[in-house]
């Protein structure tokens, strides 16, 4: 046993067996870039507006779930892959931004198969905010749904507020100009 243990301690045997876990935390700690939602050459990031999409947490007696605001389209771009972008890259000025709130159903325990079914029908609800970016700004398109009910059921949605602040803190949208109100 100590002969195995002696191997074990041999420097190349430990860069071996250091190979897969560092590749393994490489791999968790690549983001994935900002989409580029603009036309032409790249450009510096100081003469581009950010906007990213915020995280919700939701939580009911057993389970939690991160939904998340995602892109659809910005102005003509269509977003493909849409839930791989949670940053899109823009140039200044007015723009549309068709964003949708995306429901994390995971695979949970106890989550009901009537919850299944309400979710899978209303996978996302999106929205056309339209907004005055600046360059070289930050800005967060924040969401939060609101439940007749408990919050861990979506199926008594009453409506989801968009809203987004710049990275000063400042409200650039309100609630009231982003709110969603499902159809009945």
């Amino acid at each position: 046993m100590t002969s195995s243990f002696a191997t074990l301690l041999r420097p190349a045997t430990r860069r071996l067996l250091l190979l897969p876990l560092l590749g393994l935390l490489l791999a968790c700690s690549a983001t994935q870039p900002p989409y580029k939602a603009y036309d032409g050459a790249e450009r510096p990031v100081a003469a581009l507006a950010l906007v990213r999409g915020d995280f919700y947490y939701r939580k009911d007696f057993l389970n939690s779930y991160a939904d998340a605001v995602r892109f659809q389209r910005v102005d003509d771009h269509v977003i493909e892959n849409s839930r791989a972008f949670e940053e899109v890259l823009l140039a200044p000025g007015t723009r549309e931004l068709e964003v949708y709130y995306s429901w994390d159903m995971g695979a949970r325990i106890g989550l009901a198969p009537a919850l299944v079914s309400y979710a899978s029908s209303r996978e996302a609800i999106s929205r056309t905010l339209r907004l005055t970016l600046e360059a070289g700004r930050q800005y967060a398109v924040k969401a939060e749904p609101v439940f007749n009910g408990n919050p861990g059921d979506i199926g008594s949605l009453q409506h989801v507020d968009f809203w987004v602040e710049d990275d000063r803190g400042r409200v650039i949208l309100s609630r009231e100009e982003g709110r969603y109100r499902p159809e009945r």
